[in-house]
């Protein structure tokens, strides 16, 4: 008996060491992107930010989000627009990349209630083409003021929250933007990669549709 109340007091013993020596935390499975930003851009703004996303509320917006990052999409994409102390967008306003998927929005005004995400700071949503609910196409935007709310819950569908490197959002909010083009920063920020950490999960291939409009590319 005696041996037999060691062997479970030293397997205890064992595992506690382990875990605390290098166990993952698996309370919260959520998958996790982190962005690096280029700091040889003409903005010379660097470092990373983190984005948890949100696969309960979003989960085809989340896969194809997933997607996009496996395939490199994210990789060198740059900011499109800042708005100071409100929202910055990454985006491909030129269609540079091509991209000729989108997806349905998964948001309230278009029949899907399972999203409930505010758009509080640090909400990372999905941009899409005006007056199209069905066209999430892949740029993303990050609001930083608690009050976009009121104007953009139930209108897009939010995937994730920032949850390292807000500082740096907000110094990207606050570039100069170009004279010509309202909303672009006059000087360049744009990423180097995105990674993504699926925390032992698989995420299927996003259910897409093809895109309709092609700005830029395609507009004479």
């Amino acid at each position: 008996m005696k041996r037999k109340i060691f062997s479970a007091v030293l397997a205890l013993a064992i595992i506690i060491i382990a875990c605390a020596s290098g166990c993952t935390d698996m309370s919260n499975r959520n998958p996790v992107v982190t962005f690096t930003l280029d700091p040889d851009a003409s903005s010379h703004i660097g470092g990373t930010f983190v984005i948890e996303l949100f696969p309960d509320k979003a989960p085809n917006s989340v896969n194809y989000f997933i997607n996009l990052v496996i395939e490199g999409y994210y990789n060198k994409f740059n900011v499109s627009q800042v708005h100071e102390d409100a929202m910055v967008v990454f985006g491909d306003p030129w269609y540079k990349g091509g991209n000729n998927r989108v997806i349905k929005g998964e948001f309230a005004d278009n029949g899907f209630t399972q999203n409930d995400v505010d758009f509080v700071r640090g909400t990372v949503g999905l941009a899409l083409d005006e007056g199209d609910p069905d066209s999430n196409y892949g740029d993303f935007f990050i609001i930083l003021d608690d009050s976009a709310k009121d104007s953009m819950n139930g209108k897009f569908c939010a995937i994730g929250r920032v949850t390292e490197g807000l500082e740096i959002l907000d110094e990207i909010s606050r570039l100069q933007t170009t004279s010509s083009l309202k909303y672009q920063p006059y000087a360049s920020v744009r990423t180097l990669t995105a990674t993504v950490e699926l925390k032992g999960r698989v995420y299927p291939t996003a259910e897409t549709l093809e895109r309709k409009n092609k700005p830029g590319y395609w507009d004479e």
